[in-house]
């Protein structure tokens, strides 16, 4: 057995001032890539959420669950646009009930990160701008500024999955509003440029945010959480986001109705300059949740670059953070907590992050990884991208 009690962990989280969940720890939303092309999981989606349900986290969430069939990122990406494609999550939900670890979907739209169905569609933009990452991907890819109407569209698909979600026993929304999606672009100077009503300032950026939020409170029951994982940096410096320009934007969230605030950093052009450094992300992440905290009473935690139990602890029981995510460690060992309690960790993730490289990787038929041996990635690909590294 591990030294260590892990006390401030393996402490109970309140949301709204109610008990949520048993600890601190959360399995972070990340794309899998295990659904069919209609975007509907199959048994290996199930086979995988179950295995983190049951891995001694507190709670967790879905990943990359797309509110729009106009865009995606790959082929394999999980859409909740219908009541069938929610039922198929009923299992888990109800698994996560009896487990009293609350599984939460996270809803998002791709943006301007994404690739078109159709060569024809355009991408919805705050402003006009393609990413460079989709560019590289789909050269002749094209952009639409939004109209207002096209943002209250946006809205009322977002609270349409969420509905979906709900019927299918969900207890738990989680709105994806960081790493350079749409609702990311918004917030950031670098990607809106407008100047109405929906961007020019830091609140009238986040107006899209905090309407959804509003809206998402007004129609599902009292007793579902909405939370927010939200950009805090995303690594284009002065131009781009950075945590002094939320701080009367986490306020206005909280007001608007969310339970809880996850931080994250990065978008597609900056990710591989934070997992190159992930003692530089995880001080970032601390730093910027150190002073967000300052200004809502609502829980705020993060993920990225955390590989272990004894780093969340000493985050936790510093009052950085109120609570603590993995994202590729947990895809690494989704026993993680249970293994790091008992002391011997046998699956701890290197932190090369080719499980991102590989929703973009025609070879790819999932997300892999170097150390699991359930779906360890195959010996060509894996040096095929460590031959790229050199």
């Amino acid at each position: 057995m591990s030294g260590n009690s892990f006390h401030a962990a393996r402490s109970p989280l309140l949301l709204r001032d109610r008990p949520f969940a048993k600890n601190r720890l959360y399995f972070a939303p990340m794309g899998l890539d295990l659904c069919n092309e209609s975007g509907t999981p199959g048994s290996e989606f199930l086979s995988q959420y179950t295995r983190f349900l049951k891995g001694g986290f507190g709670f967790g969430f879905m990943g990359n669950s797309s509110v729009d069939t106009s865009v995606g990122y790959n082929q394999r990406g999980h859409t909740l646009l219908a009541s069938e494609q929610a039922e198929k999550l009923s299992p888990l939900f109800e698994l996560s009930h009896h487990l009293n670890v609350p599984l939460g979907v996270q809803l998002q739209h791709y943006g301007a990160q994404g690739i078109p169905r159709t060569p024809e569609t355009p991408l919805l933009t705050p402003s006009g701008h393609v990413s460079s990452s989709t560019l590289r991907r789909v050269p002749q890819a094209q952009a639409r500024t939004m109209s207002e109407d096209d943002i209250w569209h946006i809205i009322d698909l977002f609270l349409t999955s969420a509905r979906h979600a709900v019927h299918a026993g969900c207890r738990l929304i989680q709105i994806q509003a960081s790493n350079g999606y749409l609702i990311s672009s918004f917030l950031s100077p670098a990607t809106n440029t407008r100047d109405d009503e929906w961007g020019g300032t830091p609140l009238r950026r986040a107006r899209f945010l905090v309407e959804l939020v509003r809206k998402l409170r007004q129609v599902l029951p009292d007793e579902i959480d909405v939370t927010v994982r939200i950009g805090v940096d995303d690594g284009l410096g002065e131009d781009g986001q950075f945590p002094e320009l939320l701080e009367d934007v986490v306020p206005a969230i909280a007001e608007a109705g969310a339970s809880a605030i996850a931080c994250s950093v990065g978008i597609a052009e900056t990710f591989s300059k934070f997992f190159s450094s992930p003692d530089d992300t995880i001080a970032c992440l601390r730093k910027a949740v150190r002073l967000l905290k300052q200004n809502t009473p609502v829980p705020m935690g993060f993920t990225g670059s955390l590989t272990s139990l004894l780093q969340a602890e000493s985050i936790l029981e510093s009052g950085d953070a109120d609570f603590i995510g993995f994202a590729r460690a947990a895809l690494a060992n989704p026993n993680l907590v249970n293994a790091d309690l008992s002391g011997f960790n046998p699956q701890q993730c290197k932190g090369d992050a080719f499980c991102f490289r590989d929703k973009r990787e025609e070879q790819a038929t999932r997300v892999y990884c170097c150390v699991n041996p359930s779906y360890r990635r195959p010996e060509q690909l894996q040096k095929k991208y460590e031959e790229s590294r050199q």
